[in-house]
């Protein structure tokens, strides 16, 4: 691919929530690195993480889809070009769990990556899969987002059986990574079913 259509993909994402959404995340995550013994951190983090990975879902937001279909550049190729974007999102969210890490002298922390990854790979694969029906389904998919993940950190549903998002050393980290893997691998058959172009 051409930087020329990189650029050209890119241009169409709306970035500002993208960008507001990033910035709100990120400044959660060093609000818990900075406070990193208070209660507030675990607070900071249950909420930032969800928000950081919500940025995502607006990456294929497309307000002119139906003028962009008619392009000779398959469905599948525009969005492998605005969804390297998520790259970004990640790497920044990586730093801010590196420091958290450092902060609080664990490496167990670094563990956070895992759900922040797949929160994202579910935001990416539930608007590429509404954008077959809505051209912009990033408010649906980050509001839903948000309010699910908050909705398991709160009621705790599934603690009899696996720590969904644990943050610290002695917690049942094994169970998270086998649920987490499983999210991400069909999050990505899904963004791959839902990418395909209707004529393939």
């Amino acid at each position: 691919m051409s930087p020329a259509r990189g650029v050209g993909a890119a241009a169409g994402i709306p970035w500002r929530p993208v960008a507001g959404l990033t910035v709100a995340g990120t400044g959660l995550l060093a609000v818990a690195a900075i406070w990193v013994t208070s209660p507030i951190a675990g607070t900071a983090l249950t909420v930032g993480v969800p928000v950081l990975a919500a940025a995502t879902a607006y990456l294929l937001d497309e307000a002119a889809t139906e003028a962009v279909a008619a392009t000779p550049t398959s469905l599948r190729v525009r969005s492998g070009s605005r969804l390297a974007s998520a790259v970004g999102v990640l790497a920044i969210g990586a730093v801010g769990i590196a420091a958290l890490a450092l902060r609080s002298e664990t490496s167990a922390r670094l563990g956070i990556m895992l759900w922040l990854t797949g929160c994202a790979l579910v935001a990416v694969a539930a608007s590429a899969t509404l954008r077959r029906r809505l051209a912009e389904p990033g408010d649906v998919v980050a509001g839903g987002l948000m309010a699910l993940v908050l909705a398991l950190a709160i009621a705790h549903p599934l603690d009899r059986w696996v720590d969904l998002f644990p943050t610290d050393a002695g917690q049942r980290w094994g169970g998270s990574l086998v649920v987490w893997c499983a999210i991400a691998a069909v999050a990505i058959v899904a963004t791959l079913a839902a990418t395909r172009d209707p004529l393939d």
